[in-house]
């Protein structure tokens, strides 16, 4: 059984009854840590805070919103756990004074600072996990309920551990104790739900690759180490756990994700088209001064959605279509006006401000306007078009490692093609199957051919999707034709050497005589600016079969034993997988 779990960061899955695993969001979130370059954070950050003047921590935004959820669409619920806290409270003279109304302040707050969606207290009482997060959140209450009787803290972090019940003769109900934490827990996780997903992560626009189900924004790249210690975890404890990049709840796709993640690598660069995107755009409205709707946070999400999912099709058109300009520009105003009254600053779904939403409107379809002359497209355009090309490697990367990693791959509808999908409902649009399976057939074909040529010119001709369709089905006869060795193979992280070392991922299946060696290239901004791999290595195996190695993706053949260099694994594509070859 998959559950469909959603795990904060530094969360492990508890171990439930007859749970294999989750259905892969935290699997998104640390692919695209990985093709995130760390090293952007402090330009991408810099130039967020000074477009928008917007400083707030992430942490501060998420704590707000879930306040405002359960001052709002979720009082009623409060105010019934309140009163049962204070009956319980009651029961013992120590506890006896603590109101309902300062009991639902205290837990008001310990709810909202919260790390987890929630805990799994039962009778039994709080296994570590779930002690040392109840910990957590009420340490951060504490600070910010300064007011309240630390007594009351005390109380209820007693109550929602079951702590209260602990030593005998308590005076308190063991039942209604138990009863009360595991509804808490009921409560803690739609407020988080509500409260990040729904509304903070359309509030804080910094990084938008990074906002996504089960992610922290705050959080920019991720170590090397990092991934390779997740990955060992979950060929441990987990192999049979999903691997998704995309669902039904995705707040951009896939691929998106992929292209956006190359900002990274140009934070000084995205930081001089923002601010001349957003001078040509305003003078054409009459805004000389910057001050009209939109808000400068909304400017920003649009600037990066729009260079994100702008149609690979139209991507290097001097002269673009304009019906199918005008559906992307349709898609976008919908997806912007669904990220304002989801973020409930400047509209909202109860009461949604016309005016402000109509201004939002006609500033995505000034962009987007081909009837009149402008140079915002003039500037964009180019700049679009560098970094989907470089964004196509990250996307080759991403759908190669799903699926040769530890665990079950998940291709949600459609993604066999390039996912360039917005929030719901634009990554739920009708899925044009026929156009994939003549696609499949095209890639098909060549491949009989000469492998190699075949995907390099899938490679130069990205725009179609071949390319992805043609790694996908690959990878996917790997794992039909040597099932054992990706269901239960071993997880050996493979260290690189030499000057670009920080930029290979590599890794070693191996299942009984099988062995499957994946190699992948990061960053490739910085790798199209310096494209010499010279003195970089992979480590090889330990005990890799003496042989030659054939790369399933291009057909290359190469010799065993040593330590391959880079440049001649990554002659063609920007990821390898090398299975042993005898002949």
């Amino acid at each position: 059984m998959i559950v469909e779990k959603i795990l904060a960061e530094r969360e492990r899955l508890p171990r439930l009854a007859g749970v294999a695993g989750t259905t892969g969001y935290e699997f998104a979130n640390l692919i695209l840590g990985l093709l995130v370059d760390p090293a952007g954070e402090a330009g991408i950050s810099r130039t967020y805070a000074d477009f928008t003047q917007d400083r707030r921590p992430f942490g501060e935004i998420v704590r707000d919103c879930k306040l405002r959820i359960m001052e709002n669409e979720m009082a009623s619920e409060l105010n019934v756990l309140a009163r049962d806290a204070a009956q319980i409270a009651r029961q013992n003279p120590r506890t006896a004074d603590f109101t309902r109304n300062i009991l639902q302040r205290g837990l008001r707050e310990i709810v909202a600072c919260f790390p987890v969606y929630r805990t799994y207290v039962d009778a039994d009482g709080a296994a570590d996990a779930d002690r040392r997060d109840i910990d957590w959140a009420v340490a951060q209450a504490r600070r910010s309920e300064t007011d309240l009787d630390p007594g009351v803290f005390g109380f209820l972090q007693r109550l929602l551990t079951t702590d209260l019940v602990a030593a005998p003769r308590s005076g308190y109900s063991r039942h209604l104790v138990a009863r009360f934490a595991m509804r808490v827990q009921q409560y803690s996780g739609p407020v988080m739900a509500k409260g990040l997903e729904d509304t903070a992560l359309y509030r804080y626009h910094r990084f938008a690759a990074r906002n996504e189900v089960g992610g922290s924004p705050d959080n920019f790249g991720l170590p090397l180490a990092a991934f390779h210690k997740a990955n060992a975890q979950r060929a441990e404890r987990w192999p049979n756990a999903m691997l998704g990049t995309s669902t039904h709840d995705t707040k951009h796709g896939e691929d998106v994700r992929a292209r956006l993640a190359v900002l990274a690598e140009l934070p000084e660069e995205w930081a001089r088209q923002v601010q001349a995107w957003s001078r040509l755009l305003r003078a054409r409205r009459g805004d000389v001064e910057g001050t009209a709707p939109p808000d400068r946070r909304d400017e920003y999400l649009f600037y990066q959605l729009m260079l994100g999912a702008w149609p690979a099709e139209l991507t290097g058109d001097a002269a673009p279509d304009p019906d199918a300009v005008g559906a992307f520009a349709l898609r976008l105003q919908n997806a912007m006006i669904k990220s304002v009254r989801e973020a409930r600053l400047q509209s909202s779904w109860v009461s949604p401000n016309a005016g402000y939403e109509e201004a939002l409107s006609g500033f995505v379809r000034d962009g987007l306007d081909l009837s009149k002359p402008s140079g915002f497209l003039g500037i964009f355009l180019p700049f679009q078009e560098r970094v989907a090309r470089l964004g196509v490697r990250n996307s080759l990367v991403q759908v190669a490692l799903k699926l040769t990693l530890p665990g079950l791959p998940d291709l949600y509808q459609g993604t066999e093609l390039w996912d360039l999908s917005l929030m719901d409902p634009d990554n739920r649009r009708p899925v044009d199957y026929g156009l994939r399976a003549r696609q499949l057939d095209r890639a098909e074909a060549a491949l009989r051919g000469d492998r190699r040529a075949a995907m390099t010119q899938m490679l130069a001709d990205w725009r179609d999707g071949r390319i992805k369709l043609a790694v996908t089905a690959t990878l996917l006869a790997l794992r039909r034709e040597h099932p054992a060795l990706l269901a239960a193979g071993g997880y050996e992280p493979l260290s690189a050497t030499g000057p670009k070392a920080h930029h290979l991922c590599a890794f070693a299946r191996r299942h009984d005589e099988a062995i499957l060696v994946v190699v992948a290239a990061r960053f490739p901004a910085r790798l199209e600016a310096d494209p010499d791999w010279e003195g970089t290595a992979i480590e090889w195996p330990q005990a890799a079969p003496a042989a030659q190695w054939r790369d399933l993706l291009t057909g290359r053949i190469l010799p065993g034993g040593g330590t391959p260099d880079a440049s001649s694994l990554l002659a063609d594509l920007p990821v390898a997988a090398l299975v042993s070859d005898t002949g």
